[in-house]
């Protein structure tokens, strides 16, 4: 189970990035929640971003509270908290807590000089100044880019096809989406995003052995 939210903490991630850029022409705030559902324990917890642009610098603050129970018994349980700010599409400052299962995890960035330097229980790594940035992502792109992951601090490559627009039944009746699959380079870890007008993130999620952990905007 511990594989599939290391997943989903990614995930979360990821969505991040798809949103982060429509507030970057103007001072503005979001606020946006999601429930947090996976087969077959149902509603396991909720997820929330705020995303605040000023003077050109945006900050996206993150947390989450996830458990799965059984019959009244704790199997497992996440709890999120980050902070992340980007000047110019750029990724400057980042500080983020994972607990899972009552364990914390620091993972921490920020740039320096033309590069971005991240640092986890595993060390640190120096990656390129353009990381994290949400064009691997924007409508059209498609190819191999790096994201570095906030629950690990580990730098990887992922590669983001599809765009099509798809109809999809929410509570509130049919919406028109664009529909994007995101997969890691090496193949391990596949996402699914459906995004509005306003690119926002409706749903998002994940799937493979162990079963679907899906995202459904709620506010």
């Amino acid at each position: 189970m511990g594989k599939i939210f290391d997943q989903l903490a990614k995930l979360a991630f990821l969505a991040a990035l798809f949103y982060s850029g429509q507030l970057a022409a103007a001072d503005a705030e979001r606020n946006f929640v999601y429930q947090v559902s996976m087969s077959p324990y149902g509603n396991i917890g909720t997820y929330r971003s705020g995303i605040k642009t000023s003077g050109g610098e945006t900050t996206i603050s993150t947390d989450a509270q996830i458990k799965v129970s059984l019959v009244g018994v704790v199997l497992y349980s996440l709890n999120i908290s980050r902070i992340e700010r980007q000047i110019g599409g750029r990724i400057v400052y980042f500080h983020g807590i994972t607990t899972e299962n009552g364990k914390p995890k620091l993972v921490e960035g920020k740039a320096v000089g033309e590069n971005f330097v991240i640092s986890s229980p595993s060390g640190s790594v120096t990656a390129p100044g353009t990381i994290r940035t949400s064009d691997p992502w924007s409508a059209g792109v498609s190819g191999a880019k790096v994201v570095f992951m906030p629950d690990t601090g580990a730098v990887v490559g992922v590669r983001t096809s599809g765009g099509e627009r798809v109809a999809l039944v929410t509570a509130n009746g049919a919406i028109w989406v664009s529909h994007y699959q995101i997969d890691t380079v090496d193949g391990s870890e596949k996402y699914e995003l459906w995004l509005d007008e306003q690119r926002t993130p409706i749903k998002f999620s994940i799937a493979d052995q162990d079963g679907t952990t899906m995202f459904t905007l709620v506010r």
